[in-house]
């Protein structure tokens, strides 16, 4: 993956367009020198793939790192019958490090990468045109190719501390990752919903990995996140520092359910850290892509992604029902028309789809 020196802070097309990681220019200039050396007939075969992933550290980057694999298939692969790659012939698919789910949809809306990973609130915001994204007007022809699994909203503190229930957060340092970006808003509203307004708290862009440390040197008060529990940023620090998850109270839940449409109830299990059951909120992150991607290749993907559900069984990130919901409640666009057809084949035949 990489630690924060392979990360930059670059200029895209324009302000909050994703922006390329060195790391992500150097594989893609590795790439183009192979091709280079490759004969005419086989480098034409090829084909860059580029997900927006969201910053390096952030819980989305691995997933789209899964992403990549399971659609790549680069040319001279071993077949997927001979238990080689079972990706796109011809794919090669990069996770293309970025400021986050804005930046990845406005890039996306630019041409500058193929697809992005973003929340389902941010991708219905887009669609229509709102918030962030009133500016640019609607992005009428985003759509989705399949949902990630619901990340859980962790609200993490030091035992011991001064912080004991999230009421306490007001006029304190919280980290919750870069400012207008997904889990930030998420923070926002549930803050808001305990009577904490957006002057009323210190907020600090810190990403997942950097606020862990932050915070277990007393350096902020507290670390707000999303992502699929157990993460391993929270194992951590409740292992070695005595890290602390506070539960939101059920009228807290309902309150931000009911200003944000895309935010669901959701539990933190016992299983996941080996402490009591957390009451918080969870919403899911979407694979975006434009409707004019080609048909083709959107079929390709969805199978690609399909069958390494299948051979991983859970040990992936996407959602065990993304090829088997049809409702556009918890998703925020629709399906692209070709991932909608894979999906309804996939309901009448339950084999490999073709």
């Amino acid at each position: 993956m990489g630690d924060a020196a392979d990360a930059t802070t670059e200029t895209g097309p324009r302000h909050g367009a994703a922006t390329v990681s060195r790391r992500a220019a150097l594989i893609g200039g590795f790439a183009a020198a192979m091709l280079a050396g490759m004969p005419k007939a086989f480098a034409q075969s090829v084909r860059f793939f580029r997900i927006g992933a969201g910053p390096i550290g952030g819980t989305l980057f691995p997933a789209a790192g899964w992403i990549s694999g399971a659609i790549s298939n680069p040319p001279g692969s071993r077949p997927c019958e001979r238990n080689g790659s079972c990706g796109v012939p011809g794919l090669i698919a990069l996770a293309q490090s970025t400021e986050g789910g804005v930046a990845n949809i406005e890039a996306l809306r630019d041409g500058a990468i193929d697809a992005a990973l973003a929340y389902a609130g941010m991708a219905h915001d887009a669609l229509a045109g709102r918030g962030p994204f009133q500016k640019a007007g609607p992005f009428s022809d985003l759509c989705a190719v399949a949902t990630l699994a619901p990340e859980t909203l962790h609200v993490l503190v030091r035992y011991g501390g001064p912080v004991a229930k999230i009421a306490d957060l007001k006029g304190k340092k919280v980290a919750v990752g870069a400012e207008g970006q997904g889990p930030a808003v998420v923070a926002e509203e549930v803050l808001r919903a305990h009577g904490i307004g957006p002057k009323q708290f210190q907020a600090i862009g810190l990403n997942p990995d950097a606020a862990a440390g932050a915070l277990a040197a007393g350096e902020i008060d507290a670390m707000i996140f999303l992502a699929h529990a157990p993460a391993a940023v929270a194992v951590q620090m409740i292992a070695d520092h005595g890290g602390v998850l506070l539960p939101l109270g059920p009228d807290r839940v309902q309150t931000v359910e009911k200003a944000d449409a895309y935010l669901f109830a959701a539990e933190i299990p016992r299983s996941a850290y080996g402490r009591a059951p957390v009451t918080t909120v969870a919403t899911v992150p979407v694979l975006l892509v434009k409707a004019a991607l080609d048909a083709h290749l959107v079929t390709a993907m969805s199978r690609a992604l399909w069958l390494a559900m299948k051979v991983e069984s859970g040990n992936h990130p996407l959602d065990a029902n993304t090829f088997a919901a049809g409702q556009i409640a918890r998703r925020g666009v629709p399906l692209h028309p070709a991932a909608q057809a894979f999906r309804d084949e996939l309901i009448r035949n339950p084999g490999i789809p073709r």
